[in-house]
């Protein structure tokens, strides 16, 4: 397994109670808990630490993460919505 470059920038896909938002143009800095690193119950309290391009940084739950790429690359697939695969399969 590789790791992110820390050095490129990139759009992170999270999902939100009411649908899914994108954070553009971010770096990675770090990832984050807030237990003791030997803590078994860590890795469901881990974040990422992300800034964007004024500096700025904040965390996201990574359990909430749905998709990271390369900033300003569009995902090569399309996004089918709920209702519509409901119809499908009537």
């Amino acid at each position: 397994m590789k790791n992110f470059d820390l050095s490129k920038r990139y759009d992170v896909y999270y999902n939100l109670p009411k649908g899914m938002a994108v954070c553009k143009n971010v770096l990675v800095k770090a990832k984050r808990t807030f237990e003791e690193t030997g803590d078994p119950r860590g890795a469901l309290l881990q974040y990422l630490e992300l800034e964007d391009s004024k500096k700025q940084t904040f965390m996201l739950h990574y359990l909430h993460i749905s998709m990271i790429c390369e900033a300003g690359v569009k995902p090569p697939f399309s996004v089918i919505k709920k209702k519509d695969m409901d119809k499908k399969a009537k």
